[in-house]
């Protein structure tokens, strides 16, 4: 796979990263046993949390931390880790009371990690492999000793001594990325059986709110096309697919102000111009690098603090501003369970604000019914009571109001449940008021 087109450069430079895209793939139907594992991703619905030692227990809902009230799950994201030992699980709430937008404590995320034995017999055959195919090394060596020994790894500590670091680091070029999103392996393909899939997996329900019905998630990998091979329908016939490209950018940027801030216009493009993307409501990339949504919020200051004012190409080289050779977040608070640093995992862009809308909030584990023919006024008044916390009036509830929601993990995947920092970029107006 080709290099990672870092988070802040130009996107028609390096076309492959390693994030994962991930879209939305139709409803799933109420009744459904995906509904009730772990091991699917989707937004939307009610989250299950995996089988839990005795010692683990699952939270029985999730509040808001500005009006104490239950919120609706965007998304349930199953996540194992490369070559890790756990099923990991990443979810993510956010109230939708207008009241509490843009409020700290209103966007919340938690992280259920469990042993998978099947993950652990994978990475013990692996090493034990990898230890044979050593000792063969090291005999050939030591009876021709004019052969050489493969190069050692000198990029740290690695996960039981290997060559590939904690988490997985880019495959091959020849490969394709891992998706960590799927439930399978190419090499061996667990046994669902032993997926700890079971009655005591914990699944929320009714009355709590969520959103109806839940929708699959599928995911891509991010290809960002170079100009010559972006599709542009042209009337010139003479033009190269450079220039048509270029006439493309100069037509989205004069439906921009010009006082449109840099770093949102990059997120903007990004977003827009992954092939076969445009649709994408997450991105996963543990351990990588997150896309900025604006340049005058506090966020960007504290993942970016050494960003200059200006992204544009300076005169001197004539390149753009690479932000993510000047990702360098301070203050991130360390895993409280296990003290290790969170990294960055996933962040959630606008679209899958039009995804989940508040007239498919629910509380009863089943579509809001619309329409008078469906439901009276009075029964839409007292489920609309329910989901805004006694508001009773439908103005309670509105659009969320973030431009993206970044959630950082435990980077050692400590067992258990437990919350995990979120850091939210509210939604901007083009200008560049603070947000």
């Amino acid at each position: 796979m080709s290099p990672s087109s870092p988070a802040g450069s130009s996107s028609s430079s390096i076309p492959f990263s390693n994030t994962l895209l991930a879209l939305p793939d139709g409803p799933i139907a109420y009744d459904a046993a995906d509904l009730r594992s772990h091991t699917v991703s989707y937004i939307g619905g009610y989250p299950t949390f995996p089988a839990l030692s005795s010692a683990e227990k699952a939270p029985d809902t999730i509040k808001c931390g500005v009006c104490h009230e239950a919120i609706p799950l965007l998304a349930q994201v199953y996540c194992p880790p490369e070559d890790g030992e756990n099923d990991r699980t990443v979810y993510v709430w956010a109230c939708p009371r207008t009241k509490c937008q843009r409020r700290d404590g209103s966007v919340r995320a938690y992280r259920a990690s469990a042993r998978n034995e099947e993950y652990v017999r994978d990475v013990e055959e692996k090493r034990k492999q990898r230890e044979k195919d050593e000792a063969e090394e090291r005999e050939r060596a030591r009876k021709n000793p004019f052969s050489q020994m493969p190069d050692s790894n000198t990029n740290g500590s690695t996960l039981f001594g290997g060559g590939q670091s904690l988490f997985g680091g880019p495959p091959p070029s020849s490969t394709p990325p891992t998706n960590p999103f799927s439930t399978s392996s190419e090499s061996q393909p667990p046994d669902l059986s032993s997926l700890s899939i079971s009655k005591s997996n914990t699944t929320h329900a009714p009355p709590l709110p969520a959103y109806q019905p839940a929708q699959y998630l599928s995911t891509i990998d991010e290809y960002l096309p170079p100009p010559d091979e972006m599709d542009v329908d042209v009337d010139d016939k003479d033009e190269t697919p450079a220039q048509a490209a270029e006439w493309r950018n100069e037509r989205w940027e004069q439906l921009l102000p010009e006082y449109v801030d840099e770093v949102f216009e990059r997120f903007v493009h990004r977003l827009e111009n992954a092939e076969g993307g445009s649709g994408q409501v997450l991105r996963y990339e543990l351990n990588g690098v997150p896309l900025p949504y604006s340049s005058t919020s506090k966020l960007y200051r504290q993942l970016f603090p050494e960003a200059p004012t200006s992204l544009k190409p300076s005169d001197e080289n004539n390149q753009e501003v690479d932000l993510s050779k000047l990702y360098a977040p301070k203050d991130i608070p360390p895993c409280p369970r296990c003290g290790a640093k969170r990294v960055f995992e996933l962040q959630l862009v606008p679209s899958l604000i039009s995804a989940l809308q508040p007239d498919s909030l629910s509380t009863t584990g089943r579509p809001a019914k619309k329409g008078k023919k469906n439901q009276t006024e009075e029964e839409r008044k007292k489920e609309l009571a329910r989901l805004a916390g006694g508001l009773g009036d439908e103005g309670g509830l509105g659009e969320m109001e973030w431009g993206t929601v970044l959630v950082f993990g435990c980077s050692a995947d400590c067992t258990g449940v437990g919350e995990e920092w979120v850091a939210v970029e509210w939604e901007a107006t083009l200008s560049n008021s603070s947000a």
